[in-house]
């Protein structure tokens, strides 16, 4: 819609009508010390002053200089060019919610090629237009299971992403459920016995993630078997890259599969906005939160696209919405599809084995480097690994900087609560790293450890 600002003699009669003298009163409640003085008016900069004052800016960020090592759920990758000269089309990048089918045909199908490309990864039936991100599409997923199952528990592993699992809190907190949390080993792995003693009749879902924060690849199959034994829906929350080697969703018998498309195709861009994914089996499909677009043919016989199931609150009564999503993520989501449909199914899989492989060897390089201790062990993983250096972890990271390395996460950051984690830096390793790279880390390593033993 167009906007004109009000007149003076406008905002005069308006402020009369609700019996203020000043704009500024409408204010009052914000304290003085935050409210900003009334600026003066000005030419503002130039477009080259501008590129300037942008430029001095981003010479402050130091992340470009540095070989990074981050992960924790937003990974480095490499994001094909193709992905950019597609969605900057004018087409898509302007497009908004296509609430009107007939005139969004172009954006429709984006839409469902999107889902299937979801359902192609994760082997389940039906996927809907996207979500805000993973740790929401967690939340979804639990909402989904609670309302299939009239239950009022539920189950989420230790090893959940932090933020996700606060996130499902918060979301779920409204609600009349009970959470429970499932504690982890030594190892970084859910503890399987323990998870037992929690699984009642009343517990509606498991919500676990694999490869969990700590990069290991959790037992599902065993998970979602002892579930389905007790009635109970297992959420599985996955990097979708993942599963370009690993078993899909359906396959390790999860009812509804969530993620964070982030590594397809999405840049860091200083932590999104992202696109969250979520696939579930056809019986459950009627509880799917947003939108799912179908594929029809018209009165002649061609090729179209509809919006199938709008089960929200601007369509149906409130009380019988899913979710409260307004729209999806159809740029981001863009943005994955052309990253999937570049790779291919075969690239998928190349690409994951190449996450797969250097994280690996990063790994096994640093385990033969005395005074470090490596969280996982032996078990399988993707992206990740925990690893200890004897020293205090803020001087293993300020040494690495000194060498133009971010090496890690401080996984006492995120799990302040469990002593035996910390000093435990979470590690990250995608294709974008070389092995010229990795060699390095591993050299500044070896100097590290030799300072230690020098102590």
């Amino acid at each position: 819609m167009d906007f004109v600002s009000n007149q003076e003699a406008q905002i005069a009669d308006m402020l009369a009508v609700i019996g203020i003298s000043r704009v500024e009163e409408l204010f009052t409640a914000i304290p003085e010390k935050l409210r900003l003085a009334k600026p003066t008016l000005d030419d503002g900069l130039s477009e080259y002053e501008g590129l300037c004052f942008m430029e001095d800016l981003a010479s402050k960020n130091t992340f470009q200089r540095f070989e990074n090592y981050l992960g924790a759920g937003a990974y480095e990758h490499h994001v094909p060019a193709l992905v950019g000269a597609i969605c900057a089309k004018s087409e898509f990048l302007t497009a908004y919610t296509p609430y009107q089918a007939e005139i969004s045909q172009g954006m429709l199908q984006v839409i469902f090629e999107f889902q299937s490309a979801i359902c192609a990864l994760t082997g389940l039936d039906v996927s809907n237009a996207s979500l805000y991100d993973g740790a929401s599409a967690c939340a979804e997923g639990l909402l989904m299971a609670l309302r299939l199952q009239k239950r009022t528990k539920i189950v989420v592993a230790g090893t959940l992403h932090p933020h996700y699992r606060a996130v499902v809190k918060q979301y779920l907190d409204c609600h009349d459920v009970h959470i429970e949390e499932i504690p982890f080993e030594s190892n970084g792995k859910v503890d399987l016995k323990k998870m037992d003693t929690l699984f009642d009749g009343d517990t509606a879902a498991v919500l676990i993630q694999s490869p969990n924060f700590f990069g290991v690849i959790e037992d599902v199959s065993a998970i979602s078997q002892r579930a389905k034994e007790k009635g109970i829906l297992t959420v599985l929350c996955a990097n979708p890259l993942a599963y370009g080697i690993y078993a899909s969703a359906a396959e390790l018998g999860a009812d509804i599969a969530v993620g964070d498309c982030q590594p397809l195709g999405l840049p860091l861009q200083y932590g999104g906005p992202y696109v969250g994914y979520i696939a579930c089996r056809q019986e459950y499909v009627r509880q799917m939160p947003g939108r799912i677009v179908g594929e029809t043919v018209d009165t002649e016989g061609n090729r179209g696209f509809v919006l199938t199931l709008q089960a929200r609150e601007q369509h149906i009564r409130r009380e019988k919405a899913t979710s409260n999503i307004c729209t999806n993520q159809a740029l981001a989501a863009l943005a994955s599809l052309v990253a999937i449909l570049w790779y291919g199914k075969e690239g998928m899989r190349k690409l994951a084995l190449t996450n797969f492989q250097r994280t690996s060897y990063l790994k096994a390089e640093l385990a033969k480097l005395s005074g470090l201790t490596l969280l996982t062990g032996d078990l399988p993983l993707f992206n990740e690994f925990a690893v200890k250096f004897s020293l205090p972890i803020n001087e293993v990271q300020a040494y690495f900087r000194e060498q133009k390395i971010e090496p890690g996460l401080d996984l006492g950051r995120y799990y302040p609560n469990s002593p035996a984690l910390k000093g435990y830096m979470l590690v990250c390793v995608t294709e974008t790293k070389s092995k010229k790279q990795l060699d390095r880390f591993i050299e500044v390593a070896q100097k590290l450890s030799n300072l230690e033993r020098k102590k």
